[in-house]
Order: C-alpha cells, then structure tokens, then sequence
C-alpha cells in the first residue's frame, strides 16, 4: 500500500516537473533577446541652455541622464542593494533565499506583503515586459533575469539599473533623482540622500519626498538601518545620518514645467519629431535663466496685487494644495456661493464641472482648460433652480527682448503653468487699446509732422466699416480737449486726437508701418485705438523696432542644437533689417520718453533708468498692457481676463501691467549701461519749449515758421529704399 502510494506521488510528482519543464520551455521561446541591451542607451532628456550656457532645464519622453558606474559614489550603489536586494552580487537572477523569506511572510500575515524580485528581475520587468501581475510575467521576468545574468557582468546590470529605475517627480535613474530631489549631482550626494534615494523605487508616489517627509524620513532610515545590518554603515553613521531632516530643494517640486521650455519642445517636435526629446541633444536657447525666473514672480506677484485690490477669487497655484482644498470643502447649494470645481468633461461649447456631489453643464466660453483641471464655480439662481458659472482667472504675460538682435529673453504665458500651461505671451490674441498709437503717430511723423505739430482733439464722428455705422471716440474718463501737440497727444494718450490725426493722414501710411513692424492693421478708425488683435509676442517685437531706431530683428529663441555626436544641426543668428527711417522713429522715441515722464506712465518717471514706453486699455478694461524699453532691452505686459471680461473700473494699463513691467525692468534694465538711445544724422534738438527731437528742417515750427514746399515730399528726410518699400503717398502734409 505504502509502495503505491509512493509509486503515484512519484508519478504526480515527476508528471509535475515535465509540465513546469514544458512550461518554462514554451515561455522561454517566446523571450525577447537580451543580445541587444549590449549597444543599449536609454531614452535620455534634452538639454536646454540658456544664452550664458547654463542649463535651464529639459524637454524629454523619459528625464534621464546616463552616468556610468564609476561616477556613481560606491554609498549610493549600497543603499539600492541594502533596500532592493541584499544579495545582488552572490545570486544568479534570483534570489531562493529572499523567495522563500517573502513566502514565509506572507503566509504569516495571510497577505502579500512582501516582493522577491531581485534588481536583475526589476530590470527586466522594467526593460522587457510589462507590469501585469500574472503567474506567467513572473516566470518570464525570472527566465529574463537569468538570461541577463548571463549576458552580462554583474557591474554592468547594476548601472543599467541605477540609470533606467523610476524614482518618482519624472526622473529617471539616480542622476536625474538627484538634480530634481537635491539640485545637485549624483556623485555629490551625501549618505542620506543616498538613502532616501534607494528608499524610492518600492513606492516613488507615496514617498515622494516633496509631498511626504514624514514617510520619505522612516522609508530613509529603514535603509539607513539595512546598509548597517549589511555592513555598509558603522553605528556611528546609522545614528548620525537617522536625525538629519529631510532637505529637498521644494523650488524643484515642478521641475521643466515652464511657458519657455513648452515652447521650445513644440518646435523641437514640429521640426525633428519626437526622437529629438529621447536623444541627448543639447539645445543653447536666448533665454536668460535669472530673467526668466524674475519674470515669473513678477507676473505672479502683480496679477495676484490686482486681484486682491479687486476682491477677484484665486485658486493657490499649486495644485496639491488646490486638490486638497477641493476634497475638504463643504458645499451648500446656495446663490452666490463659490467654491472649487473639477472639469469632469471639455466640449467645443460646454463643460461638465463636478463640485463635489453637484454636477453643472456650464458654457466654456472659450477657456483653455482641459480635463481634470481645477476651476472656480459660483452657484447661481435661473428661475427656480440652481445652476453654476465657471469664474474665470485673471491672467498675466510678459514678454522680453533683445533691443538689438530680436533675442527672446524671458516668456511668461499665464499667472502659473500649473494652473494654466496655455502660453499667452505666443497665442493669445487680444486687441491692445492705445499701446497701438505709436504707428499713427509715426506714420504722421514720416508724412511730415512733428511732435509740436497740432491735432484738434474735439471728438468727431467718423463712418466705422468694422462697426457699420457712425462712431465718435471718446477720452478715458470722459476727459475733454481743444488743441493739443502730438506730444501731449501721445503722452496723455488723447483718443479723440489719434482718431482726428488718422482722419488727417489716411490709413496708408498707419497700415504700411504696421506691416513693417508685423502688425496687420486694417482700413477704419477703430484701429488708432488698437481694435484690431494682436499676441503679447508681435506687440513686443513691434517696440522693439522703435527701441533700435528702425531696425526690425525678427524674434528667435534658438541659437544652436547640437547632436549627441557634437554635430551643430541648426545654427541661428539675428535676422535684422532696417525698415523703418531712424531719424522719425528717434522722434517717436522721444514722443515716448514723454509717455514715461509726463503722460499716463509718470508713474516710471522716476524709475531710474531711460525708458520708454506706452500703456494700453481696451473697451470696460477688459485688456491692459504696457510695452516698453531701454536702448537695449524691451518688455510688453499683457494683464486680463482669457475671456472677454471686465476687471473693475479704472483697470487701465497704467494701474495694472505698468506695476509688472517696473518690477521686472527693475532688474531686466539695470543689467544694462543707463545710457540715453542714440541720436541718428538728421535729429536735431530744439528747446521748444523743452528740449525736444525734431528731424532736421522740420523744427522751424518752434519758432512759428511754415513749410510751405509741398514738393519737398519726403526726399532727404526719409532713406529712398524704406520710403519705395512702405509706398509713401505723393504728398506731405502741410504743417500748419
């Protein structure tokens, strides 16, 4: 009886082993090689620089920088193996022991609460297969690691490892870790950071050390305690390094989340395709890393000062905090009421909005949000019933540029990418009031007036095609005027005599400046008022002309990419051109200067440097803007609403955008020489009754006289080549 029973045990068993056999041949043959890891480079990030050749950060499918073994410190290697797999360098793949450990446990805690797998079998698991918890995948990685082994050294496996494993924030491998976590390098580590890096790769979401520290500390300490088991750490070090805080750089907690580096990916991408950000390449930008980072909080700082002045509701911009507040809050049903929204759904006219248990259709009136993005929602009453109203942010953009080249130098596209990653500075379109003014003016000056020349300024009422029907201008705070200068004009910015000076001058000119300067202006006289749209970018680029006296340089922000191999395979230089005559564009400039020392801007006439600029408010002050510049740097400031709304009254550009425009130019332009913009041949200055610029032969008006030539055209004042390419009209007008 006892020899049968062993005789079918025998049988069961052995008919077992042929099946496992079976089994582990057929899953075998359907392995991937490992042949190929030899040659094998992981997806790396591409680098972007600045224009001074710092790093400013990375576009990238996987953030990871490949280091060697060598330059990964000897501590660092031990934490991973101490937490990960103790006895790396003695198994073959697998580690019996630790199954069998992990199998003791788990039956006494009648739950899985430990793994087995050792760091060869997660480099498999990571490289070859997928994270499906199947009996079947665990066999596969097994026979991988096995086959790895045996491939390869156990150095090499390990370096594989440490720079592929995902620890968390988007970094991948312990390079990428270190510089997000610490700002600092891998081989700079110190014991603790160490640790708390091999502590990572069990859970990154729930250690992740900028949102749990308490939980990063004890995961931290576990493996300081296993490196000393191991032999790794003395006593000494194990109690020494336990009480270090968690010290992380908290600045780093969105890193490579920025308007700029969005920018430069989509044109990366348009241009190579997506390998580029998989490549290693490294990409020398115009960007000013210190510009960019002042910009963002000036942006920040003046959108949320106008909020709070205007008792406009902000959501905080990040958006744990955002997400945590929107789970805590209590709602009631009730008029009026607002609190925190989650966008459950985005259509091309609506928006499905939860607000707790309450569900909304509401309309999406064109807003830049995306599933899953947090809004702020206010109840109100129809009728009997309760509906609800997304409330839009108030926003910001900034823009700056080389004076003399076109450079980009700073991008801000919104009050937070988090928020918001919609870049506004590129692709908002919005009209820009009376920071439009300068090409009527200018247009005036090339046909023959001067900054002393006079414009009644009574409102008239005019024929608007873009209206289809009569239209009189009228003044900021319904202020009134008889005859004013261009100057006062310009520096008070008069509606009613831009609009009257339009009239005068005729819409060619206006619209040939315009198209010189990027700006497409059409044919009514709405448009002296900047009724027409323009990006925060073309505005920008359009001042920039004046700054440089006439000299267009097209913006650009790439100077040079260069391959993984050191082959340059774009080059970029400034494209500039003279397309507007210096000598009436250095008068606007002083009609500009006045802007800042006398006009709407006073408020910048102390500011310090030579600056110029103008503000800009559109219709019930839904859009303000300043745009200005020094001799070598130029800004523009957009501050509003991504919808047509008003931001309260007396929301003017002057109040808003000019406050963000100061407090980046207090940096931006100190980083210059304060020197005066140059006076071209053909400018003179005349006291009229304060020095004044006047092109030369134009200034007679100071002292009364008339210029009663009417052939004089523009010949000897305007260049041949700019006056045939702008197609001046035959005559000039008569100064009165």
């Amino acid at each position: 009886m006892v020899r049968r029973v062993l005789v079918v045990f025998l049988g069961a068993v052995s008919l077992i082993f042929a099946f496992v056999l079976f089994a582990l041949f057929i899953l075998s043959t359907d392995l991937p090689s490992v042949e190929k890891l030899k040659d094998w480079r992981p997806p790396e990030a591409t680098l972007i620089y600045d224009y001074k050749g710092r790093v400013f950060g990375d576009v990238a499918v996987q953030r990871r920088y490949y280091v060697p073994l060598k330059d990964i410190p000897l501590y660092v290697r031990q934490a991973f193996i101490a937490a990960e797999d103790r006895n790396f360098y003695s198994h073959f793949g697998i580690d019996p022991i630790a199954v069998l450990r992990a199998l003791i446990a788990n039956i006494r805690e009648r739950e899985i609460t430990q793994g087995a797998s050792t760091i060869t079998q997660q480099l498999a698991r990571n490289l070859f297969l997928t994270p499906e918890r199947s009996f079947k995948r665990k066999v596969k990685e097994m026979l991988l690691a096995i086959k790895i082994e045996r491939a390869f050294s156990k150095d090499k496996i390990l370096e594989m490892y440490l720079n592929y494993i995902y620890l968390g924030q988007g970094a991948y491998g312990v390079e990428a870790a270190s510089r997000i976590y610490f700002g600092k390098h891998v081989k700079d580590l110190t014991l603790d950071e160490a640790a708390l890096l091999a502590g990572l790769p069990k859970a990154p979401t729930k250690y992740n050390p900028f949102r749990n520290p308490e939980k990063v500390k004890e995961r931290r300490n576990y493996v300081l305690q296993r490196m000393y088991e191991d032999g790794y750490i003395t006593q000494d070090e194990l109690k020494r390094y336990s009480s270090v805080p968690i010290r992380v750089k908290l600045e780093n907690r969105y890193y490579g989340m920025d308007y700029f580096l969005d920018y430069v990916k989509d044109y990366l991408v348009e241009k190579y395709g997506e390998a580029i950000l998989a490549g290693g390449y490294k990409v020398y930008t115009t960007i000013d890393r210190d510009l960019q980072m002042h910009a963002r909080e000036a942006v920040k700082r003046g959108v949320m000062r106008v909020a709070k002045a205007n008792g406009i509701p902000f959501l905080p911009d990040d958006p744990y905090e955002v997400q945590k507040k929107y789970e805590e809050q209590q709602v009631e049903l009730k008029p009026w009421r607002i609190y925190i929204g989650k966008v459950l759904d985005v259509g091309s006219q609506e928006l499905k909005v939860a607000v707790k248990d309450y569900q909304f259709t509401v309309p999406r009136n064109q807003l830049p949000v995306e599933k899953g993005d947090y809004v702020l929602v206010r109840f109100v009453k129809r009728g009997k019933d309760i509906s609800a109203e997304v409330l839009p942010d108030l926003e910001g953009a900034l823009v700056a540029l080389d004076a003399k080249t076109g450079a980009i130098r700073a991008m801000v596209g919104g009050y937070s990418y988090l928020r918001s990653p919609y870049n506004r500075a590129v692709y908002a379109k919005r009209q820009p009031g009376s920071a439009i003014k300068p090409i009527i003016y200018l247009a005036a000056l090339m046909k023959g007036y001067t900054q002393a020349s006079t414009i009644d300024a009574t409102p008239k009422s005019f024929f608007d095609p873009s209206k289809g029907k009569e239209w009189t201008p009228k003044n900021y705070e319904g202020a009134e005027y008889g005859v004013v200068t261009l100057r006062t004009a310009i520096a008070k910015s008069i509606n009613t005599a831009t609009v009257n000076l339009l009239s005068e001058i005729g819409f060619d000119m206006p619209m040939q400046v315009g198209k010189s300067l990027g700006i497409d202006l059409k044919p009514y006289y709405s448009m002296a008022l900047g009724s027409i749209e323009v990006t925060p970018l073309e505005l920008t680029s359009a001042y920039q002309a004046f700054a440089d006296l006439g000299i267009r340089c097209e913006p650009y922000f790439i100077q040079r990419i260069v391959a993984p191999d050191g082959k340059v395979i774009e080059e970029n230089n400034p494209k500039c051109e003279q397309v507007l005559p210096p000598q009436e564009v250095r008068v606007l400039v002083d009609m500009l200067r006045a802007v800042v020392l006398e006009g709407t801007a006073a408020s910048a006439s102390s500011f310090g440097r030579i600056v110029a600029g103008k503000t800009g408010t559109t219709n019930d002050y839904m859009d303000a803007w300043f745009v200005g510049f020094s001799p070598y740097i130029v800004a523009g400031v957009w501050v509003g609403y991504d919808i047509k709304k008003s931001m309260g009254k007396g929301m003017a550009g002057a109040r808003v955008a000019l406050p963000i425009w100061l407090d980046f130019m207090s940096v931006a332009a100190f980083m210059y020489p304060n020197e005066d913009f140059p006076v071209p041949d053909g400018v003179v200055v005349v006291n009229c009754p304060t020095p004044m610029y006047f092109v030369d032969g134009t200034q007679g008006i100071c002292s009364g006289e008339q210029k009663q030539d009417e052939t004089n055209e523009l010949k000897g004042i305007v260049d041949p080549n700019i006056l045939k390419k702008l197609e001046e009209e035959p005559k000039v007008k008569e100064i009165p």
